[in-house]
């Protein structure tokens, strides 16, 4: 990761302006590997388009733009248009894997294509594919983890959450484990265990917005009413309209395909935004 950042930045100064497909690329990466944010991910997807332009059938590029496209739902940043942008990406990563099946981009990103479409099996056994090509990749454990909670089973959840942790400790996307681990602790009843990990989720990458709703509940759940007010007015910020009611129901993944056992669970998730001051 750092080598890529460190020649992405050399890249960035010196051909700010270069139409070649190898420097557009490298470019896209470097943004690409940046704490994830709205912006972040726009501006990433925007140098995969150009590679495009010059090179049509660049299989780096077609999944780049593919993984932009579905962290953008998975992270929330658009309230609109989520269903085309998934359809999107799924083309463009069959257009990809149709030339080599074993691209390791395109197969981490058709994991959690999976997982944002509420197919959590195809989901697993795609990050299981993952893991046979690179059996070092933090995210495909991740991406197991997250599957495996909206199965209805955050104990196991854990268990990914932590091998991810264990390899990736400095991995740019350190923070979606972290906050999945928080997560799933809320689910448990481990309500100081879940503020810990969500205030780590928020320092690896502070431009998450979404964490806040969850330290929110956690701390609320926890008997700390003053700093779960405070974490639900950072949430409130970007997204003032959010009720208990709605919260989570479409992103990050459309909450009637979860298990019932996992919506069970996320009652208590509810209950605890409630007792932050959350409207219902």
């Amino acid at each position: 990761m750092k080598v890529v950042d460190v020649e992405g930045r050399r890249t960035e100064r010196e051909r700010l302006k270069s139409t070649d497909a190898t420097d557009l690329l490298m470019r896209a990466k470097v943004i690409a590997n940046r704490p994830s944010s709205r912006e972040t991910m726009s501006g990433a997807r925007d140098l995969y388009e150009q590679t495009l332009k010059v090179e049509p059938e660049n299989i780096d590029a077609l999944a780049g733009v593919a993984t932009t496209l579905v962290f953008e739902v998975l992270n929330g940043y658009y309230r609109t248009g989520n269903e085309q942008r998934l359809l999107e990406a799924e083309e463009l990563l069959a257009r990809t894997l149709a030339v080599e099946p074993r691209h390791l981009v395109a197969l981490k990103a058709s994991a959690a294509l999976r997982r944002a479409q509420g197919k959590f099996e195809e989901g697993i056994a795609a990050a299981e594919a993952v893991i046979t090509e690179n059996p070092g990749e933090p995210w495909a454990y991740k991406e197991i983890g997250f599957s495996t909670m909206y199965l209805g089973s955050p104990i196991a959840a854990l268990d990914w959450f932590a091998k991810a942790d264990r390899l990736g400790p400095r991995d740019p996307t350190r923070w979606t484990w972290l906050e999945g681990q928080g997560h799933a602790l809320i689910l448990l009843g481990r309500d100081e265990e879940a503020v810990r990990s969500l205030r780590a989720a928020l320092d690896s990458n502070p431009n998450t917005v979404g964490t806040y709703a969850l330290l929110a509940s956690a701390y609320a759940l926890a008997g700390l009413a003053d700093k779960s007010r405070l974490a639900l007015a950072e949430y409130q910020k970007y997204y003032p309209d959010v009720t208990v009611g709605s919260f989570r129901s479409l992103a990050p993944v459309p909450l009637k395909l979860t298990a019932e056992k996992y919506r069970r669970q996320f009652e208590r998730l509810k209950d605890g935004l409630r007792k932050a001051g959350m409207p219902g």
